[in-house]
C-alpha cells in the first residue's frame, strides 16, 4: 500500500512510482519500518517507560504530519516538536495527542502555545511566569535542566530553587523534568552516564523537598542503544525511531533498526554522448572555462543543491545507482547533477537513478553520503528531504 505525500498530489503510478514528470525526484518513506523501530525501542526499555518521539526538523525529513500520525497510532505517549508551525500542523491532524514543545519561544509566544494545547518546555523563569499569567486554569509544563551540555535549561547546580519557585506559581502543574545529554563515542558515553546519575540524584533531591515529579527523562537514542542506566520513566527518542545510527557503529548494534527514509530517487532527464573535446564541470579560473573532469557518456538528473544535495569533499567521490551499478557523480549544481554513465550500456532518458537507498544489486547508504559530504547523518536527511515530495509505504 502506498500513498503520495501532501507535497505532491496524484495517484501512484506503475510499480508504486509517482507521476512526477515536471521534476522527477521523490523520497520513499517506509512507515512499517517506523512501527518496527518503535517495537525495538520498547524492547530495550523497562515496562511502562514512556516514549517521547522527536519529530523536529520535519520528522528528520520524513514529513512531520504523516510520521506523527503513525507514531500516535502505535501508542507513542508524546510527540516532541521543534517549531510552533510544525506543532500546529500536527495538532490539526491529532487533536488529542500530547505535543511537547522544545524550547524556542520568547515569553510573548507562550499564549500561542496554550491556545493550541501545546505543552511548553520551561528553561527560564520568564517563560514560567508567562505560562502562569496567560493560563486560564492548571497548565502542565515540562522543565528542562542543563546537565552539562551548555544550551537551554536551568543549570543543574542552580536548578532547585528555580524549580521550587515555579512549583508555587499559580495555574502551573509541573508534569515533567528532563535533560539532554547527546554523545557519539566512548568518552562521551562515560560523561553522559556521570551526568545522568547526577540528574537522577537531583530528581531525588526534589522529592526530599516535597516535590514529586510525575515524568522524568534523561536518556535519548544513543543512551538507550548503549545501555546507559537511569531511574527515569521516559525517553526522548529520535534516531532510534528513524532507523539511523548517530554514534559509532562499534558501540551498539544498530542492525536491528530499519531506515524509515528508505530511498531518494530521481530520473535521467538528459543523456550526453562522448564527443571530441567534451568537458564536464563547474566554471573555474579567471577565464571561466569548464574544468575537463571527464570525457565519456554522461547524464543529468534534476537533483542538485536546491534539493539538499552537496558536492563530495576533496579526495572523495560520490556515487548514485543506475540499473544497480554505481555511477560517479561528476558535478553538483544548483538545480542539477551530472553523473558518469560510461559503464551503463545505452542509457535512456527517464531511467531511474537512486541517489540514496537500495538499487537492484547495491545500496547507497546514508553513512556513505555523510562521509562523502563530510556532514552529519541528520544534516544529510534534513537537507535532502526539505523540498522533495515523499511517497509513503506500509
Amino acid at each position: 500500500m502506498s500513498m503520495v505525500s501532501r507535497l505532491q498530489k496524484g495517484n501512484v503510478g506503475d510499480g508504486g512510482h509517482p507521476p512526477f514528470s515536471t521534476r522527477p525526484n521523490w523520497i520513499d518513506i517506509d512507515l512499517a519500518a517506523l512501527d518496527h523501530n518503535v517495537s525495538v525501542a520498547r524492547s530495550l526499555l523497562q515496562p511502562g517507560t514512556r516514549i517521547h518521539a522527536c519529530v523536529k526538523s520535519s520528522a528528520y525529513g520524513c514529513d512531520v504530519v504523516e510520521v506523527s500520525k503513525r507514531f500516535h497510532s502505535v501508542g507513542v505517549e508524546a510527540l516532541c516538536c521543534g517549531t510552533y508551525e510544525e506543532a500546529v500542523a500536527i495538532r490539526a491532524a491529532l487533536p488529542k495527542a500530547q505535543l511537547i514543545m522544545f524550547g524556542a519561544a520568547l515569553p510573548d509566544g507562550v499564549s500561542d502555545y496554550l491556545k493550541h494545547g501545546l505543552t511548553p518546555t520551561i528553561h527560564n523563569l520568564e517563560l514560567a511566569q508567562a505560562v502562569s499569567k496567560h493560563s486560564a486554569g492548571p497548565t502542565k509544563i515540562h522543565i528542562k535542566v542543563d546537565s552539562g551540555w551548555g544550551r537551554l535549561g536551568f543549570p543543574l547546580p542552580l536548578a532547585k530553587p528555580s524549580i521550587l519557585r515555579i512549583a508555587r506559581m499559580p495555574r502551573i502543574e509541573i508534569e515533567a523534568v528532563y535533560t539532554h545529554l547527546p554523545f557519539t563515542d566512548a568518552s562521551g558515553r562515560s560523561y553522559a552516564q556521570q551526568r545522568t546519575t547526577a540528574f537522577c540524584e537531583f530528581i531525588e533531591d526534589l522529592r526530599r523537598e516535597g516535590l514529586t515529579i510525575p515524568i522524568t527523562q534523561a536518556r535519548a537514542s544513543n543512551a538507550v542503544m548503549m545501555g546507559l542506566i537511569d531511574n527515569c520513566n521516559a525517553i526522548a527518542a529520535g534516531s532510534i525511531l528513524y532507523g539511523k545510527s548517530s554514534a559509532r557503529r562499534d558501540m551498539a548494534d544498530f542492525s536491528q533498526l530499519r531506515p524509515v527514509l528508505k530511498c531518494v530517487r530521481s530520473k535521467l532527464i538528459h543523456v550526453l554522448p562522448d564527443y571530441p573535446g567534451k568537458t564536464v564541470g563547474r566554471t573555474t579560473g579567471t577565464h571561466g572555462r569548464p574544468t575537463p573532469l571527464f570525457s565519456g557518456t554522461t547524464g543529468v538528473i534534476p537533483f542538485g543543491r536546491r534539493d539538499g544535495y552537496a558536492s563530495a569533499t576533496a579526495g572523495q567521490t560520490a556515487y548514485v545507482l543506475v540499473r544497480g551499478q554505481r555511477a560517479p557523480v561528476l558535478a553538483v549544481n544548483s538545480e542539477l547533477s551530472v553523473i558518469d554513465l560510461s559503464q551503463v550500456d545505452d542509457p535512456r532518458i527517464g531511467e531511474e537513478v537512486v541517489v540514496m537507498g537500495e538499487g537492484l544489486s547495491d545500496t547507497i547508504t546514508l553513512d556513505e553520503i555523510a562521509k562523502w559530504q563530510a556532514a552529519g547523518l541528520t544534516d544529510v536527511l534534513v537537507r535532502m528531504s526539505g523540498r522533495t515530495p515523499r511517497v509513503f509505504h506500509g
